[in-house]
């Protein structure tokens, strides 16, 4: 889907702030592409050793207390009986694709498979140690930056929230990379409109990655976990908002959205209202009924007045306001019917104008 501008400037704006303000981001995943990218070789001789050496920055970014896929590798491998099973597993895990997410997402998740029935025969009460196919993912993203995406499940689940995918990504076994990955590219998308945002991130990657071509991956994850990290969102999506707290802000929110596309409907409706004007009718010379002062003709007039000749008594009125206001009609009935196109529009500009005046200040109240 596109993102909506507004929104996504709201999130853009204090990370492009931070950039320029010269703040330093995320680096541990950097560092972990780096390490990983440098030291992986499917074919060497001592391949829990390579893994290990490949794996060191990995390890701050996927293992948890309660999750631990490169602490479970690196234990399955202690047993010389698992280590040629486990290099096929990565060998098929990072088979070309094409670019068919499909297979990839059957990739991982019969990846994660294959480990974890090697798991539950060896060290079957390591629950800690399982794959899922969000960590299969991951090595994915380590090998391959440029055609994945990180994914951290709380700030990939911020983000959707915030922006209004109602897909389930899940995590764990669950995971959805097809699904991830498509809310990612929406991004991705959108960032070649902000030229200086693209610049900022390439220099950094030249001075920090040896000018790494990431396809603007990183800065896709980068934004993301910035967004969630710093306190980009809204209160309601902060990561530490309460349930409660994100039920009304999502609320809030979707309101906002449609209180925004009406303000949007009603302005394009007056500029195409505004591009074709009904003018004002030339009443000179015209027999004109006033209903206080009677008969009378329009006489000839220099300025926004009404000049009207009463029986030898003039009267001056304000040309737009006697034309709206009722109190004058006029005896040619092709007359008349210009002047009822003009009160006609400008009786719709006029409401128009007022009901965005309403909308937009219920707006600026919703902050």
């Amino acid at each position: 889907m596109s993102l909506n501008t507004e929104t996504l400037n709201t999130i853009l704006a204090p990370y492009i702030r931070s950039l320029t303000d010269g703040e330093t981001a995320e680096n541990g995943v950097w560092e972990a592409i780096n390490c990983f990218g440098t030291n992986w070789d499917i074919d060497a001789v001592d391949f829990p050793a390579m893994f290990a050496q490949a794996t060191q920055q990995a390890r701050a970014v996927m293992d948890t207390p309660a999750l631990q896929p490169i602490g479970g590798m690196q234990a399955l491998m202690m047993r010389p009986t698992e280590v040629e099973l486990v290099r096929e597993c990565f060998r098929w895990l990072f088979n070309d694709d094409d670019g068919d997410l499909k297979k990839r997402q059957g990739r991982v998740e019969m990846f994660a498979d294959q480990v974890n029935g090697r798991f539950r025969r060896c060290l079957p009460r390591m629950a800690k140690f399982t794959q899922t196919a969000g960590s299969a993912a991951l090595y994915l993203s380590l090998l391959e930056p440029e055609d994945n995406y990180f994914f951290v499940p709380a700030e990939a689940k911020a983000w959707a929230a915030y922006f209004g995918y109602d897909e389930d990504f899940g995590t764990g076994a669950a995971f959805s990379l097809t699904q991830y990955y498509a809310m990612c590219d929406d991004l991705l998308n959108e960032l070649p409109k902000y030229d200086e945002l693209t610049r900022l991130h390439t220099e950094r990657l030249k001075n920090t990655m040896h000018g790494i071509n990431d396809q603007l991956h990183l800065l896709v994850y980068d934004i993301m976990h910035s967004a969630y990290v710093n306190g980009y969102y809204p209160k309601g999506f902060s990561r530490t908002a309460t349930a409660k707290e994100r039920t009304k802000a999502v609320k809030q929110k979707a309101e906002r959205a449609d209180l925004c596309m009406q303000i949007a409907e009603k302005e394009q409706k007056l500029q195409e209202l505004l591009a074709s004007p009904t003018a004002l009718p030339d009443l000179t010379g015209c027999e004109v009924t006033h209903k206080m002062f009677g008969v009378g003709k329009v006489l000839p007039s220099t300025d926004q007045f009404l000049v009207i000749d009463f029986n030898g008594q003039q009267k001056k009125f304000s040309t737009t306001t006697s034309m709206t206001s009722g109190y004058l009609t006029a005896s040619d009935p092709a007359v008349m019917e210009q002047m009822q196109d003009y009160q006609a529009y400008t009786k719709e500009k006029d409401q128009l104008e007022k009901e965005l005046k309403t909308m937009k200040s219920n707006l600026l109240n919703m902050g």
